[in-house]
């Protein structure tokens, strides 16, 4: 179950659905069940997000919402089998579908996550990614194990 957090400045309603859909196209074009892609969004509070001792966000920020972020920190909770490549790739699809401009502060951290450490709920009862335990449907919740 890829995972997605974004801390960014605010953004518009239709600009977090627009990304999220877009990060959600790629990662199931990359191999990913599209229904357990998820994206979420952070708005951090003014002078609340700071590189290199300078603050991002101004005593001004969060009233205006854009249809682009100024900055963001991204983590991404993804599979640990995926390699460099995805990595970099992705971290790229993040940054186009932020609206950020070259010059913007992006970060984007990976947490490789294994499957059996993420649990969901799916018809009624939570399962996991991982292997159920001998005798009770072993091959449950294998198809997830490498998304």
């Amino acid at each position: 179950m890829p995972t997605v957090d974004v801390t960014s400045t605010p953004l518009t309603a239709s600009a977090r659905l627009r990304a999220a859909l877009r990060l959600t196209r790629w990662m199931a074009a990359h191999g990913s069940d599209a229904a357990h892609v998820a994206v979420a969004f952070r708005t951090v509070e003014p002078m609340a997000y700071f590189c290199g001792g300078v603050p991002l966000t101004s005593y001004q920020d969060g009233a205006d919402e854009g249809p682009a972020a100024r900055w963001a920190s991204v983590v991404c909770h993804i599979h640990p089998g995926r390699d460099h490549a995805y990595r970099a790739e992705l971290a790229e699809e993040i940054r186009q579908a932020l609206g950020l401009e070259e010059s913007a502060h992006l970060t984007v951290r990976f947490e490789p996550t294994q499957p059996d450490r993420v649990f969901y709920l799916e018809s009624g009862s939570m399962t996991s990614g991982g292997p159920a335990p001998a005798g009770r449907g072993a091959t449950k919740g294998l198809e997830h194990a490498h998304h």
